[in-house]
């Protein structure tokens, strides 16, 4: 077992992103602005799913970053 922080684990700092925008979210959700005749929320979630993809490439290339440290 390494002694690695825990803070510097891929999957604890990309949960910490998201809960951070999820946060942001739920926040903003009861006021009531529009942008282009769409609720900011909706926006803010449609903007979301790409920020959810973009951090998944993140941890997918992160890990194995950290696999080729490893085995070498």
């Amino acid at each position: 077992m390494s002694n690695k922080p825990k803070w510097k684990d891929p999957g604890i700092v990309l949960t910490i992103i998201m809960s951070l925008y999820a946060m942001v979210v739920f926040f903003w959700w009861p006021t009531d602005i529009y942008w282009l005749g769409v609720s900011l929320i909706g926006w803010l979630m449609f903007f979301g799913l790409f920020i959810w993809m973009v951090l998944g490439f993140i941890y997918v290339f992160w890990v194995e970053k950290l696999d080729k440290q490893k085995s070498s």
